[in-house]
């Protein structure tokens, strides 16, 4: 089998868990004045669509983690032999990826919550 998560990558996905939960709870109290936030943005980054508030701010971080979660088990269930290059590599990018990911979810609400007044 393959090894277990140890050093840089088990930092940042560490850091990456860390930051998803922080900008939920960020956003939990920066959005409270709002019932319904908007889901969905279209190709002008204007909102198409809107779900409750706690949907919004708390599935796309959930996901995040899972997904993350999923890429550093691979990393430890996928035999070497299967792998090309460094696994750790592809988790440290998978992190910095997902962090992004939220971050740009957040400044899109956050976009949208200033235009509301």
């Amino acid at each position: 089998m393959g090894t277990v998560l140890t050093g840089p990558a088990l930092v940042s996905v560490i850091i990456a868990f860390a930051v998803l939960l922080g900008s939920s709870i960020w956003a939990h109290h920066r959005f409270a004045a709002h019932d319904r936030l908007p889901r969905h943005f279209g190709p002008s980054l204007k909102p198409t669509a809107y779900g409750p508030r706690w949907l919004v701010i708390w599935l796309p971080p959930a996901i995040l983690v899972l997904a993350l979660a999923l890429i550093a088990l691979l990393r430890a269930v996928v035999p070497p032999r299967y792998v090309e290059g460094d696994p750790s590599l592809g988790v440290i990018i998978a992190s910095v990826a997902t962090v992004g990911a939220q971050g740009f979810i957040l400044w899109l609400l956050t976009r949208w919550a200033r235009e509301q007044g």
